[in-house]
């Protein structure tokens, strides 16, 4: 397996829609493998494929940190959501940085896994969080683009000091 290099902001692969994956073919299975792996050298809890410059429906999540226990999800799709709560939220595509993002409590979402088979699964609290943040990825939308205004505005001007 390879390390990737995971893009940060502004790079304009960050915030561009990701197209959907059609072929479940080995190349897919090598990124998925090379993504995880990424996924957790750098900490992470969750890793897009477009963090690591791969404009695809496609993300790794994993929030008991823990190898083995990561989740593939490709083609996501949100069906319901319910409550609302506000965050602190960072992003390896924002190193050094994080903010206070609102997200839904709990998500019920459609996503594909590696083989292609389709899923139903309802999540909560910080797992939810996680799942919401990787989708976001794949629309071209980051934290800072979910935070408030006064927030965005430290964000960025820190941002630039790093």
């Amino acid at each position: 397996m390879a390390l990737l290099r995971i893009r940060v902001h502004p790079d304009p692969i960050l915030h561009k829609k990701a197209e959907p994956i059609t072929e479940f073919d080995k190349k897919l299975q090598k990124l998925i493998d090379n993504m995880i792996e990424t996924m957790f050298t750098d900490d992470g809890v969750g890793l897009a494929a477009p963090q690591i410059g791969v404009s695809q429906c496609l993300f790794i999540a994993c929030p008991e940190a823990k190898p083995g226990t990561e989740l593939v999800f490709i083609n996501p799709q949100v069906i319901e959501t319910q409550g609302w709560e506000i965050a602190r939220e960072g992003c390896l595509s924002l190193p050094g940085i994080s903010g206070e993002v609102p997200r839904a409590k709990k998500i019920r979402f459609r996503y594909q896994d590696r083989t292609g088979e389709s899923h139903e699964l309802e999540v909560k609290d910080f797992f939810a969080r996680v799942i919401q943040h990787e989708m976001d990825h794949i629309d071209g939308i980051l934290l800072i683009d979910r935070v408030d205004i006064q927030q965005r505005q430290k964000i960025m001007a820190e941002y630039q000091l790093l």
